[in-house]
């Protein structure tokens, strides 16, 4: 059953457009590909300035690696440098037990 790492990110703290179009064109790919996912999606709770990140992966051990490696730490100093560590995230992940 797959697993996600879902990355929620408070960008109160600086322009949303601008977070959204660094997300869109650069930072998704480049996460997902890093993690070695399968999918990734983003999108924002409706009304807020909270971002969500789903990355998929094949399994709850395929995800696992993903968030304990050095590319995880790479992309969060590259993050934090960008915006200034204005952005606080935290990190869920979720196995999956059904799907109909």
């Amino acid at each position: 059953m797959c697993a996600y790492l879902i990355v929620k990110s408070d960008a109160s703290q600086i322009n949303k457009e601008n977070f959204d179009q660094w997300y869109e064109t650069e930072h998704l790919l480049e996460a997902k590909e890093q993690f070695g996912a399968i999918k990734a999606k983003r999108g924002w709770i409706e009304n807020t300035n909270y971002h969500l990140a789903f990355y998929e992966f094949e399994n709850i051990k395929k995800a696992k690696v993903a968030i304990n490696s050095k590319k995880l730490q790479e992309l969060i100093k590259k993050f934090d440098k960008k915006w200034n560590s204005k952005v606080t995230r935290s990190r869920e992940l979720v196995n999956l037990e059904q799907i109909l």
